[in-house]
């Protein structure tokens, strides 16, 4: 199964069998004539709904052609339903008034660069807010202090008139921390037997905060803030 994540607008396709050995074979190549795999007719309509989702743009004759990023998750096999996990609401921890009240601001934040501009460019917005955001930090966050801040988070979500997920709240307890000076490492991630995605905050030593006991594991990561080849450990 091949999933894709479109960090435009946030929206997720999946596919399998000869449409994923297309897909893979297409963005290594950067070319959609992929021979032998799909026949004429249904290779026409797979690039169709491809575009109509955005996920890929014709490209006229004399123009360059560059190759996707792709990423190789951890194996799965279909689970038939025999494998659980954790859902539902957890306990809410207490946390100090004054956190919570920022991180109440850094929440209304994000969610206002989500709500604000056209809808297909939201996730690009988060993601560029993110990154400036990275560039003030000086320090690591210790594990603690995350792990703080993230209760606070949710605490001030359980208030808010609008959907607060894993999304909002990742990115919230980053402009939290990034206006203290300090960083932590934001993840996206995907996975497979059901098509879900993720996303996360890490301490310094690669650690999820405050997720439950090998929730993230089952997610291959696509994309983190800094990005993982950066020394995000100093």
């Amino acid at each position: 199964m091949t999933v894709i994540v479109n960090y435009l607008n946030g929206r997720v396709e999946s596919l399998i069998g000869p449409a994923a050995r297309w897909w893979q074979r297409a963005t290594s190549t950067g070319c959609a004539d992929v021979p032998g795999v799909l026949d004429e007719e249904a290779a026409r309509t797979l690039r169709d709904q491809l575009i109509a989702a955005g996920l890929i743009e014709p490209a006229t004759a004399d123009a360059p052609r560059s190759s996707f990023s792709t990423f190789r998750g951890p194996p799965w096999e279909p689970s038939w339903g025999t494998q659980e996990m954790a859902a539902g609401l957890t306990a809410l921890v207490p946390a100090p008034l004054r956190t919570t009240a920022r991180a109440a601001i850094a929440l209304a934040v994000v969610l206002v660069v989500l709500a604000a501009g056209r809808r297909r460019g939201r996730t690009a917005r988060l993601i560029r807010l993110l990154t400036v955001a990275g560039t003030w930090a000086r320090g690591a966050a210790p594990a603690e202090r995350v792990r703080s801040i993230a209760h606070a988070v949710r605490r001030a979500g359980m208030v808010v008139p609008s959907r607060v997920a894993c999304l909002e709240e990742s990115a919230a307890i980053v402009l939290v921390l990034a206006s203290a000076r300090q960083r932590v490492t934001w993840c996206h991630g995907v996975a497979a037997d059901p098509v879900r995605v993720h996303a996360w905050v890490e301490d310094a030593l690669g650690r999820p905060v405050a997720e439950p006991p090998g929730m993230t594991a089952r997610f291959a990561v696509l994309r983190t803030i800094p990005d993982r080849g950066e020394d995000i450990r100093q």
